[in-house]
């Protein structure tokens, strides 16, 4: 028996049931975004540059909107911070 490793009770709170439609308001910026920007162009700009074998990629879409709101919340690659 190993004695001085210690334990940690845990105790989970119980989860709830809530949405992100419930939490994110409807004039929200991002909701606005979603509905007027077009991004249906995206998947035939960058068809050229992904391969035809291999592990599937993210959807390309979901790709260039997590550009967008890095962009839009100022959010920086950490190796362009360091320099």
């Amino acid at each position: 028996m190993i004695t001085m490793m210690g334990t940690k009770p845990r105790s989970f709170a119980p989860l709830i049931n809530v949405s992100v439609e419930q939490l994110v308001p409807q004039d929200h910026f991002y909701r606005h975004l979603e509905r007027s920007l077009d991004l249906s162009f995206v998947r035939e700009f960058v068809q050229k540059t992904y391969a035809g074998d291999g592990r599937p990629s993210i959807d390309p879409i979901v790709f260039f909107k997590l550009q967008l709101v890095m962009f839009f919340e100022d959010i920086v690659r950490c190796a362009h911070r360091i320099s």
